[in-house]
């Protein structure tokens, strides 16, 4: 019988490995895991490198450069993420930025927060992000260039005292403002989002991006200013040629190994416990060696044991009561026999008699003599005792 549960085992398990082979298989997909390293941390990493790339001096910084010593009047600086806010800035850098416009620098800018001495305003147009998906990019004649910008379309500019220099927008709004500030410039946009890493490379915002850090002057050092990202997940494919190695979406397909040395890498443990349980299962179900033990004797039971077994049996059936009432007539037939003048008492006289000649509480007798149904195992015992005891006694 063990042979053939076991050849049945084994039979099952070969049958499941077959199953489990033929229908499923390791599959290699492609997984978007972002930017890594620089490209992480930098949201113009791609900008930079594009003006690296066309010999123009950048450099990426966290925090705004000292405008008297390294910002030259020839440079151009390009505010974003949450430095457009004038609570990023102190009132002395501010002044220090208008100064270093008005002798000739270039500021680059995607908010009018910094600038309210110009009464420039941003709002939203609410639209929603399908909305957004779908809008065309925007068509503007730029350095006598025609090109194409996706600009945010949901954002736009509005002035009011202040004439610009050059405006540009499409049927959302104005997305550009050029004002000329002393001899310098002032460049301001509905938003920045075409100069990130995963927009560059669209369109034509390279060489929009391009011809408006050198608008109208040769830049001699361009800073781009930033807030450090927690992360962005490229978009577009036309990055790769752009970005450093390390920056570039993966494409995960590596020499993947079999399934057993999965199995063993993941599951050592579980593997090592099971073989260990199934080697103590084929132990134990093996043959013994040495003679089998006797068989017990076939005697017949004794007078005891069939009485007990009688009881259980009553017992599991819910008849225990027949039980009690046949050992309280019997207690009740030598009662009469030895005493006879005690039948003709009351229940509780009786008891009270009983227990006196017998050393035991009066209620305790009247309940195993004249009580309900015993209910649980506890009772039925107790009451038998009392019996038992009463009938020595008599």
């Amino acid at each position: 019988m063990q042979r053939i549960i076991l050849l049945l085992f084994s039979i099952g398990l070969i049958f499941i490995s077959y199953w489990f082979y033929n229908n499923f298989k390791i599959v290699s997909e492609s997984v978007e895991i972002g930017y890594e390293g620089e490209a992480r941390d930098n949201p113009l990493l791609a900008a930079e490198r594009l003006l690296e790339r066309m010999g123009t001096p950048v450099k990426s910084v966290e925090f705004l450069p000292d405008v008297e010593n390294e910002l030259d009047t020839q440079d151009t600086l390009i505010l974003y993420g949450s430095f457009l806010n004038e609570e990023a800035l102190s009132e002395e850098q501010i002044q220090q930025l208008i100064y270093w416009i008005e002798e000739g620098g270039h500021l680059i800018l995607a908010s009018e927060k910094l600038f309210t001495v110009l009464d420039i305003k941003q709002y939203q147009n609410g639209l929603n992000e399908a909305e957004i998906a779908q809008a065309p990019p925007t068509e503007i004649f730029f350095a006598e260039d025609s090109l194409k910008v996706a600009f945010n379309p949901d954002y736009y500019l509005e002035y009011s005292d202040y004439e610009p220099a050059l405006e540009m927008g499409d049927e959302y709004g104005t997305h550009l403002l050029i004002y000329y500030y002393g001899t310098g410039l002032i460049t301001l946009l509905s938003d920045l989002a075409f100069i990130e890493n995963d927009k560059i490379g669209e369109y034509d915002h390279a060489q929009f991006f391009w011809e408006l850090v050198h608008l109208e002057r040769q830049a001699a050092h361009v800073w781009l200013l930033h807030s450090q990202m927690e992360e962005m997940l490229p978009e577009n494919s036309q990055m790769e040629e752009m970005l450093p190695e390390n920056s570039q979406m993966e494409e995960m397909q590596p020499d993947v190994p079999s399934l057993w040395l999965l199995l063993w890498k993941n599951m050592w443990a579980v593997i090592i416990s099971a073989t260990i349980l199934l080697l103590f299962w084929l132990w134990s179900a093996s043959r013994r060696f040495g003679s089998l033990l006797p068989e017990p004797p076939r005697a017949r039971r004794r007078l005891f044991e069939h009485i007990e077994a009688s009881g259980h049996f009553l017992w599991r059936h819910n008849q225990a009561q027949v039980l009690l009432h046949s050992a309280r007539q019997a207690l009740l037939k030598r009662l009469e026999s030895v005493h006879p003048d005690w039948v003709g008492l009351s229940q509780l006289e009786l008891s009270q008699h009983l227990a006196q000649l017998c050393e035991l509480p009066a209620d305790e007798i009247e309940i195993a003599l004249h009580g309900s149904k015993a209910n649980t195992a506890v009772a039925f015992t107790r009451s038998l005792q009392i019996i038992t005891q009463i009938r020595k006694k008599l």
